[in-house]
């Protein structure tokens, strides 16, 4: 008895000692991921990358050169979402967070503010383009559940979709193609996923994906076949043929939830980067659904690069091979050339 009352002790004691440690005296978190948005940009012909998150400045940097090339601080609120969209040739970077309002930035401009788009109750969660008659417009969604279509030209808001209340907040947006058209699709917090026809509003397919929160989604195309990868907080990715209405693969990407998604390209193949609460990053080979590999896990299975990740998006560079970003609890972003992380053999048969 006298073991276990010490054990029982020692337990109580940790468990107050990290009570201390994540929370603050107001009851809120110290323990918060620095940067929960990246995605990639164009700059002056250059491909950068702009990642931000709680502290309420958008850095752009050089992935190549590992170094920041300017900051943005006029948001002043927490940003959970980031998105490049060009209007008439125009490079602009929309972001969104805690306060409830899409903001555009000029980036050939250095970094001006030049529109403030109003209509959320809440969080701004995710950020997309999605092409409607041939222009590109900017989706955007959050805690109010509504996902709301804006004219980035002049910050029109061209149409409100509603999930329904029973679907609650709305965590992820990204544009994929369906029956040779156009759609956007919506991850919510009970774990469905919509597709919607930008254009009219409506609804051709609804996914029961996960059984709780959808974190995140991702096109994945290698230019002869188009998948939609779905992620949340029960752990599982799931890669969905929207052509056939059917799911092709579901794999566990590690411990917990995955928050981010995005495409790899390794040298001839199309991978799937999924990262989360770790351990490393997981890469997958989406179409045969076999493993190809970790970024940030060396040989023994211990971390060398970062286990929590929240945000993770793919950078082209004019001269050599594509990059990825993943972002989330350290004070920077990693960038990994997923070729040389990983084996890449030649793809192998897929699977039906």
């Amino acid at each position: 008895m006298l073991i276990v009352g010490i054990v029982a002790g020692i337990v109580l004691l940790v468990a107050l000692i990290v009570v201390w440690v994540v929370r603050r005296s107001d009851g809120r978190y110290r323990f918060r991921p620095s940067f929960e948005a990246a995605c990639e940009v164009t700059v002056g012909g250059r491909t950068l990358v702009a990642y931000s998150g709680h502290r309420k400045v958008i850095r752009l940097a050089d992935p190549v050169a590992r170094e920041d090339t300017a900051v943005l601080t006029d948001s002043r609120t927490w940003i959970r979402a980031l998105c490049e969209i060009h209007v008439d040739g125009r490079p602009l970077l929309a972001s969104g967070g805690r306060d409830g309002v899409v903001r555009l930035w000029d980036l050939e401009n250095r970094g001006e503010l030049v529109a403030s788009l109003r209509g959320h109750r809440g969080w701004v969660f995710a950020l997309c383009t999605v092409r409607v008659s041939g222009r590109d417009l900017l989706a955007s969604a959050g805690r109010d559940g509504a996902i709301r279509i804006w004219d980035p030209r002049d910050g029109r808001l061209v149409r409100t979709m509603v999930a329904g209340p029973r679907r609650r907040w709305t965590h992820a947006l990204c544009q994929v193609r369906m029956g040779g058209r156009t759609v956007l699709a919506s991850g919510h917090g009970n774990g469905t996923v919509i597709l919607w026809y930008a254009e009219s509003g409506q609804a051709p397919l609804e996914l029961v994906a996960h059984n709780r929160i959808v974190w995140t989604l991702c096109e994945v195309s290698d230019g002869d076949r188009t998948l939609l990868a779905t992620a949340g907080w029960d752990g599982n990715v799931r890669l969905w043929d929207l052509e056939e209405r059917r799911e092709t693969h579901v794999f566990t990407a590690g411990v917990g939830p995955v928050y981010a998604l995005c495409q790899a390209e390794a040298g001839d193949r199309t991978l799937l980067v999924a990262g989360g609460d770790g351990p490393g990053t997981a890469v997958w080979d989406p179409f045969t659904g076999e493993r190809a590999g970790d970024l940030g896990m060396d040989l023994a299975g211990f971390l060398s690069g970062h286990g929590w990740v929240r945000a993770a998006c793919q950078v082209r560079q004019a001269q050599g091979p594509p990059l990825i970003i993943t972002a989330g609890y350290d004070d920077g972003v990693r960038v990994w050339d997923v070729a040389k992380e990983i084996d890449v053999p030649p793809p192998g048969p897929r699977a039906p």
